[in-house]
C-alpha cells in the first residue's frame, strides 16, 4: 500500500510542474497583452496631441512641424513608450495659398508609429508595429 502512495506523489508533482509552466506562460502573455493596450493608448494620445497642436499653430509647417512632433513626443513622456520625432509623421497639411502654414478649413493628420517589444517572443514575433493616426480640421 505504501508503494502506491509514493508513486502517486511523484505523479502529482510532475503534473503540477507541467501545469505551472503553462500557467506561467499564460500569465506573462496576459501581461504582454495589457502592455500592448497601454502602448496603443499612449500613441493614440500622442497623435491626438500632435494634431491638436498643429490645428492651434498652423504656421508650424514652416519649421517642418518641429513643434507638432515635440508636442506628440512630450505627450508620451513619463510612460513606458519612448517616442522620438522620427516616430511622428504629419500629412494632409495643405499649403495652397501664399500665407505660411496649413490652410484653414483643411484637414491635418498626425501619425505616430511605434515598434513594441514583446516579452513572449519565444512563441510570437519579437516586435509588433503599432500605428495610430488622428485627423483634425484647421479652424
Amino acid at each position: 500500500m505504501m508503494k502506491r502512495f509514493r508513486s502517486e506523489r511523484g505523479q502529482s508533482l510532475l503534473e503540477f510542474s507541467l501545469i505551472l509552466m503553462v500557467m506561467f506562460f499564460i500569465g506573462v502573455a496576459a501581461l504582454d497583452l495589457g502592455r500592448v493596450f497601454f502602448a496603443t493608448i499612449v500613441i493614440t494620445n500622442a497623435s491626438r496631441e500632435g494634431a491638436r497642436y498643429l490645428t492651434q499653430h498652423p504656421e508650424d509647417s514652416i519649421t517642418i512641424f518641429s513643434g507638432t512632433k515635440a508636442a506628440a513626443v512630450a505627450e508620451a513622456q513619463g510612460s513606458m513608450v519612448s517616442l522620438t520625432a522620427d516616430n511622428v509623421t504629419v500629412t494632409y497639411c495643405r499649403l495652397a495659398d501664399a500665407l505660411p502654414g496649413c490652410d484653414k478649413g483643411f484637414p491635418v493628420e498626425v501619425t505616430v508609429d511605434y515598434d513594441f517589444q514583446l516579452s513572449t517572443s519565444i512563441f510570437f514575433p519579437s516586435t509588433l508595429e503599432l500605428e495610430r493616426s488622428t485627423r483634425m480640421l484647421v479652424p
